[in-house]
């Protein structure tokens, strides 16, 4: 296809919504679609875990189960998909993990039909296995699609809709019964596979497969300019990023000059996991106390979930100025000094000032919003060149994945064996300790071009 052909043709979008708004951002959010129906899996569990134990249709075991299963999908499914991004691209991936989040929503309706909890935990798996795929592929495409100016701030969307599908969760599940709290969440799935289907491939996967007259077509609408000179730049830039790298392997990842930045992701990755934000996600409606003449507990719950997503557009404006190292460090730390407070609450073990934890709770969740829970997926997306990136996703998905099983499993055998504030001191103790790490060793890489970030200088 000729530069001239794909100038004519963008001329035919005059009108269209890719010219009210640039492209790409457009493409950004329609894949951010995904991760909202991921963020319905996750927030899920909250107020239906509640109702079933309360209508004592399943046991305390059987809820953390319910709370942990998903993680095991996740675990399994990034090495595959981080071969096959490579090879059937980011769109077709994205379809398939849609297509397996709407199959999970089947299976959760069908168990209201006889209550075998073994549906319960396949439909998880199901939505662990969707969430693995979305949680490697999209923060690939994010960092390939987005430009250098506000790739990070455009990350921290992955973030806000994962925060937006728990908020969605959190708001209708207690005013809704179990069927039709699935059915609105089955909904978002097939807007999901909707929006899939109008996204444009990337670029660098085109090029990098050969398909270089696709390339320019989808750089040119992605772009939504007219000017051939513009668009082949862009095309020769991603080609020179491409350049001598087409024969790598995972293995590569473990060599000088990657080892240390995948140590790093990976540090990341199991930082944010042990700052016990799924478990925080998943029990939120239970953790917090309803407190006598204001707030009941799950009215607590819904305004918890409404200030971590709005507080994740702050982090959005903070990531490419203040930069993603000192908001980690801050983050990692003002996380640790809100769990402090919360053990200490629970720990004393009163009736009294039950608004500590919805605060305390709360100030962790917006602190962990503002650094450390978006810049893993703009680091991931920044430091690996295209033909690691899906091997380096897919390791760090499956460190994400054991991490947050770890956690949220644990949960509940910590607060029923040793009591609730322990849960706490221990995500304390991990949120220090990760602030220190990461103002030894966490890089900055704000506002630089993704040939500068993935070089392999030690």
């Amino acid at each position: 296809m000729s530069i001239g052909f794909v100038v004519l043709k963008n001329e035919l979008i005059t009108g269209s919504l890719a010219q009210q708004i640039k492209a790409e951002n457009f493409c950004l959010f329609l894949a951010s679609v995904g991760v909202l129906g991921v963020g319905c899996s996750v927030g899920w569990t909250s107020p239906t875990i509640k109702k079933l134990e309360k209508q004592k249709i399943i046991t305390a075991s059987q809820s953390s189960w319910i709370a942990s299963a998903h993680e095991i999908g996740h675990f399994l499914s990034p090495f595959p998909v981080g071969y096959l991004v490579g090879k059937i691209g980011r769109i077709w991936l994205l379809l398939a993990a849609s297509i397996l989040a709407i199959a999970g929503w089947v299976l959760v309706l069908c168990f209201n039909q006889g209550y075998h909890i073994a549906l319960l935990y396949a439909s998880r798996v199901l939505f662990g296995l969707s969430m693995g795929t979305v949680f490697t592929v999209v923060p690939l495409y994010i960092a390939e699609v987005a430009p250098p100016t506000s790739r990070g701030a455009l990350s921290t969307l992955f973030q806000a809709m994962l925060y937006l599908g728990h908020l969605l969760e959190y708001s209708a599940g207690p005013y809704s019964s179990y069927t039709a709290l699935a059915i609105i969440s089955m909904v978002v799935a097939c807007t999901w596979l909707v929006t899939t289907l109008c996204m444009k491939e990337s670029p660098v996967y085109l090029v990098q497969n050969g398909r270089n007259d696709k390339a320019i077509d989808n750089i040119a609408w992605l772009l939504n300019t007219n000017d051939s000179e513009i668009i082949r730049a862009e095309l020769v830039k991603t080609e020179q990023m491409l350049d001598q790298r087409w024969e790598r392997s995972i293995w590569d990842l473990f060599k000088q000059g990657y080892r240390a930045k995948l140590t790093i992701v990976c540090f990341a990755a199991a930082a944010q996991r042990f700052t016990g934000m799924s478990s925080v996600v998943a029990y939120a409606a239970q953790t917090f106390p309803s407190t006598k003449g204001f707030l009941n507990s799950d009215q607590y719950t819904i305004l918890f979930g409404f200030l971590v997503f709005a507080f994740t557009f702050v982090s959005a404006s903070l990531i490419d100025s203040l930069g993603r190292r000192p908001l980690m460090i801050a983050s990692a730390f003002g996380c640790g000094v809100a769990h402090a407070v919360t053990a200490v609450y629970f720990g004393w073990n009163t009736d009294s000032l039950t608004w500590i934890p919805f605060l305390s709770i709360t100030s962790f969740s917006v602190l962990y919003s503002l650094g450390i829970g978006p810049i893993v997926n703009t680091l991931q997306g920044e430091l690996f060149p295209p033909e690691l990136k899906g091997y380096a996703s897919s390791i760090v998905t499956i460190v994400h994945a054991a991490t947050s099983f770890m956690v949220t499993k644990s949960f509940q055998v910590i607060k029923n064996d040793a009591g609730l504030y322990v849960n706490f001191i221990i995500y304390a103790a991990l949120c220090f300790l990760s602030s220190v790490i990461a103002y030894l060793f966490v890089p900055e890489t704000k506002r630089k071009h993704l040939m500068e970030t993935q070089g392999t200088e030690d």
